[in-house]
């Protein structure tokens, strides 16, 4: 059952969610990637479009909320620094909260630029490990197959010399085959980072989405998922254990996709609700034009809202798993 306060938030038309792409390349090959990095870095156009777009919803809300995804959004800097500056400080001069967030793969996430994303506000990112560097480097390549881990590893170690307040959740893939890997790293999170607030672990049951058929798929049911991370997170003895959660305590959530109050722009200007279907023509519901302002499918757009209509608990937490055809 969704509470009063999850639809609240959601409908409500003070807060405003704007998620970016300013790429949609990587430089990573994920061996279960969905993406198709067809398209690259944001032109001026759109960049200038998405701050005029702001410039004009804050004047009417109380709560922003800029979220980058990719591709990989550091691999365009200088367009998160732009556009994230300019909010950050339109909202402060406003007295609107503002919150900045990032899903990163961390691997160009060194400590100068960390710093300077926290100093605008950038406090909440999601990271994702798929297991300690064994299993990680089988499936979280560069573009040239070289492992990642290291990296990553190294940069998360060093976010904690900040003694700033920001958030880090590690996204923790777990699948049939890396079981033994993720309970080894999770072990290694919680010597690291125990005790440190700012971090925390959310599972994910992690699945095939590029559908190529050289690539397994691996995904854990339910009920075995349940038993692995009791047997991941029941065993460990060292530290204080970060503060972890999985899907299986989601049930109050609703997606951003289901959100009214939230909205997708593409690095080419399109504008959609989900960053899963990035190639499914249902999540195509308009464009944003140069002035700022955004033509919309507005029958097209309302598919995604079906989920109020219903008060259905699966639609309004993934609305594509249901939208119709």
């Amino acid at each position: 059952m969704v509470s009063e306060a999850s639809l609240a938030g959601a409908l409500s038309n003070r807060r405003f969610e704007l998620i970016v792409l300013p790429t949609e390349k990587c430089n990573f090959r994920c061996t279960y990637c969905y993406e198709d990095f067809q398209i690259g870095r944001m032109k001026r156009r759109t960049i200038d479009g998405i701050k005029k777009l702001i410039e004009v919803r804050v004047r009417d809300i109380d709560d922003f909320t800029l979220s980058w995804f990719g591709g990989e959004p550091l691999l365009a800097e200088g367009v998160v620094r732009e556009i994230g500056g300019f909010a950050h400080g339109l909202c402060k001069s406003s007295g609107i909260q503002f919150h900045g967030a990032l899903t990163t793969n961390a691997y160009t996430l060194q400590r100068g630029l960390f710093d300077d994303l926290v100093a605008i506000r950038h406090n909440n990112y999601q990271i994702t490990l798929d297991g300690d560097a064994e299993w990680h480097d089988r499936t979280r390549l560069l573009a040239n197959k070289t492992g990642t881990f290291d990296v990553i590893w190294k940069n998360l170690v060093d976010m904690q010399g900040l003694q700033q307040n920001f958030r880090i959740t590690l996204r923790l893939h777990v699948h049939s085959e890396n079981i033994e890997s993720v309970r080894r790293l999770y072990g290694k999170v919680q010597q690291a980072f125990g005790g440190d607030d700012r971090y925390q672990v959310f599972f994910h049951r992690v699945s095939n989405l590029s559908g190529e058929k050289g690539i397994p798929q691996t995904e854990l049911g339910f009920a075995r998922y349940q038993q692995v991370l009791a047997y991941i997170t029941g065993a460990q003895d060292v530290g204080e254990p970060p503060k972890a959660t999985s899907e299986a305590s989601l049930g109050d959530y609703i997606c951003y996709a289901a959100r009214p109050n939230s909205l997708l722009v593409r690095a080419d200007g399109r504008i959609g609700k989900c960053t899963v279907a990035l190639n499914d023509p249902r999540n195509d519901v308009g464009r944003l034009l140069d002035d700022g302002t955004l033509d919309l499918d507005q029958q097209q757009l309302q598919r995604w809202f079906e989920g109020y209509r219903t008060m259905d608990a699966r639609t309004l937490s993934c609305p594509l798993s249901t939208l119709p055809a």
